[in-house]
């Protein structure tokens, strides 16, 4: 299961990684099931980081087009999941040093770019792509046997709200155990009179991004309190920077940056709060 190691080596590892509680990370490709004319057959990456006794599983879907490019061979040394602030944030989830350390993480990645225009992606509203999401959820829910969360931020969160209607019109609710509605893109909506399952919706109060304000951020969660669901909760993300590449939408306040410790805080105490109380 540790790429390189002879296999007497590599068990003593992986020992050593359970005993101390770290996360054991991989990449993890998922078959898609819709067969759409247009659509691709390649699989959906994934890369898991595995939280020894973990009580849930946390999936998320990035934001921007969608796709980073992740690989069979990556392991969780690779930069994008060691070195980028916003993934070491995530990763704390299975880490009990940092966290409780009881949720499995799971990324998703894009096979294909999902184009953005005016602040939207009409790509994430597809079928392709919320069959993909879906298909990720699912196979993570058979793999573990426990209840799974599904965090989109910025763009991703079209995909989790569109997602959830979609398994709205298919019965199928009970896949998710909850949502994380993180830095989200203006205009992203629920079925308010039917959402009652637990929506944190997490944003930062000084965000700068164009099309992702924290004033919608309080809209979606009052249509959802005043609709009638009481597991719906603001949270309004107070500590971090200005961009410090002069892109407010790729870093700075929008993507967390220095506070990855209270989000990860924040995201924590939400789930475990709301997977006891189901």
């Amino acid at each position: 299961m540790i790429p390189n190691l002879p296999g007497a080596l590599a068990a003593l590892s992986l020992a050593v990684l359970l005993t101390t509680g770290a996360a054991y990370g991989q990449a993890i490709p998922v078959t898609p099931t819709y067969k759409g004319f247009l659509s691709s057959s390649d699989p959906t990456m994934t890369f898991l980081f595995e939280a020894t006794g973990a009580k849930a599983t946390l999936v998320f879907i990035p934001g921007g087009e969608g796709r980073r490019g992740i690989k069979p061979e990556w392991t969780a040394d690779h930069g994008y999941l060691s070195s980028y602030h916003f993934n070491v944030m995530l990763r704390s989830l299975s880490d009990p040093a940092v966290t409780s350390g009881q949720f499995n993480l799971v990324i998703f990645d894009s096979p294909a770019d999902l184009p953005v225009a005016r602040h939207w992606s009409a790509a994430r509203e597809s079928t392709d792509h919320l069959s993909r999401v879906e298909d990720v959820v699912r196979h993570y829910k058979e793999r573990f046997g426990k209840p799974v969360w599904v965090m989109g931020h910025s763009m991703g969160s079209i995909s989790i709200t569109e997602l959830y209607k979609r398994l709205q019109e298919r019965k199928s609710e009970d896949l998710v155990a909850g949502l994380i509605l993180s830095g989200g893109q203006n205009h992203t909506s629920f079925n308010y009179a039917t959402t009652r399952l637990p929506v944190l919706v997490l944003h930062h109060e000084n965000d700068e991004c164009v099309g992702n304000t924290p004033d919608y951020a309080k809209k979606i969660h009052a249509r959802l309190r005043d609709a009638g669901n009481s597991a719906a909760e603001l949270v309004l993300i107070k500590a971090g920077t200005a961009s410090p590449n002069g892109n407010p939408c790729r870093s700075g306040y929008h993507m967390y940056f220095g506070a990855g410790p209270d989000v990860a805080k924040v995201l924590d105490q939400f789930m475990n709060k709301h997977l006891v109380s189901r």
